[in-house]
């Protein structure tokens, strides 16, 4: 192989690991990231026993990326109005406030996904009869909002953004 093509795949490679790192750091640091992994997780478990097509499953989970991408724009863009803005400032609050409410949007959009994907009452309930009378769908259930609880609350610890000095980062 090419000594180009080696340098185009590990720079590949950096990228990924960058990502990656900016995933990690936003879960880390970030609550409402938490809270919106939970839900997803919560809803994808309960979808799977309520029986979706394979198209509403597409949409959900589309949703769930977007919050979840929403939540990292938002950590991104308040890192960079913190970056340079130290003492408060009128536009700081505004661009913040603004792509908090981007997330806002995206959330109550996919609420509103949920609501017509689960839109059948009749057949939500038997979900949820199945799942309060089914002891081993029960204890999962509140197992996986135990751990949801505890993930969201009990990982508060924030992580300091690392150091690229040594990364040769390149965009």
């Amino acid at each position: 192989m090419k000594k180009s093509n080696q340098n185009e795949i590990a720079n590949l490679i950096k990228s990924f690991r960058y990502a990656f790192r900016g995933f990690v750091f936003a879960v880390n640091n970030e609550r409402n990231m938490r809270i919106h992994i939970v839900v997803a997780i919560l809803v994808a478990v309960f979808s799977f026993l309520y029986g979706l097509e394979a198209v509403q499953y597409a949409l959900i989970f589309l949703c769930f990326g977007l919050v979840i991408a929403a939540e990292m724009f938002n950590t991104a863009i308040e890192a960079l109005v913190n970056l340079e803005t130290p003492a408060y400032d009128h536009l700081a609050r505004i661009a913040k406030d603004v792509a908090a409410g981007a997330v806002l949007v995206s959330a109550i959009m996919t609420v509103v996904v949920a609501v017509f994907t689960f839109h059948d009452l009749n057949r939500l309930w038997e979900t949820v009869v199945v799942i309060v009378t089914t002891p081993v769908l029960l204890v999962c259930f509140l197992l996986l909002i135990a751990l949801g609880l505890f993930f969201i609350f009990g990982c508060t610890g924030k992580v300091k953004p690392q150091d690229s000095k040594n990364d040769n980062y390149k965009s």
